[in-house]
């Protein structure tokens, strides 16, 4: 019988191949990236009526790149909080990408390749990426995966840079109430990401475990209510679901 034309395992191939660049460029113009797209018009219509500068703005993105971050740096700049403090706070709403940058990499390193393409990856690491990373990626050759998800991460960036000056100068014809709502496309596009990657009945409890438990989290622990109900929702999800998958996994 032949032989596969592809690798069998990742520690065949030693060297990325960077023209997988171009497929993650193409998938940047998307779905995807329109939900994203909508929510830095809103992110650039909010900084207009705060009186934060565009060209700051814009370079939130490629410095923050988490749109969350972005809103709460140009929020307590608005509230005159210290440089210092601003920095700490907006590095702390990093740290929930942490699990998210983790499991990426793990997913699509070679052992034997260079490190330092990691570094990018992890930087441009953010939902929209994690999310694509579960669905778009089965197809892709092993060593083509991170120059995919490189060259999505920067297409999305550009495209968004790009973007945020629309919604700035937009402001003024933009409903207050639509400029808002538009922040919260990427929540949105995620959440509705995690039912449709949704496979076993313990995927789809946590999920709704999760969301039932937000409101009740967000009055009594309002700081900490995303990470209540995420960990709370997964955990209950866990101890009572998971024996019914146990066959399932290897």
């Amino acid at each position: 019988m032949g032989q596969p034309a592809h690798s069998d395992t990742k520690q065949e191939a030693t060297a990325y191949d960077w023209a997988g660049m171009a497929g993650g460029i193409r998938a940047a113009f998307s779905l995807p990236g329109l939900v994203m797209a909508c929510s830095f018009i809103g992110f650039g219509a909010l900084i207009h009526d705060v009186g934060f500068p565009l060209l700051a703005g814009m370079a939130t993105t490629p410095l923050i790149w988490a749109l969350p971050g972005q809103v709460l740096f140009v929020t307590m700049w608005q509230s005159g909080v210290a440089l210092p403090l601003i920095a700490a706070a907006v590095s702390l709403t990093a740290v929930r990408l942490l699990p998210m940058t983790i499991g990426v990499l793990a997913q699509v390193r070679l052992k034997q390749a260079s490190r330092l393409p990691e570094f990018l990856l992890g930087h441009f690491t953010a939902v929209t990426i994690w999310v694509l990373s579960l669905t778009s990626l089965r197809n892709v050759p092993e060593n083509r995966q991170l120059p995919w998800l490189v060259g999505l991460g920067t297409a999305l960036m550009v495209s968004m840079m790009l973007v945020v000056p629309l919604g700035y100068y937009l402001a003024d014809s933009l409903p207050p109430t639509l400029a808002a709502a538009m922040v919260f496309f990427t929540p949105a596009f995620f959440l509705l990401s995690l039912f449709a990657g949704a496979i076993w009945r313990f995927d789809y409890a946590a999920i709704a475990l999760g969301c039932m438990m937000l409101p009740i989290a967000r009055h009594f622990a309002p700081d900490f209510d995303l990470l209540i109900a995420g960990v709370g929702g997964g955990t209950l999800a866990f101890i009572f679901l998971r024996p019914r998958r146990k066959g399932l996994l290897k």
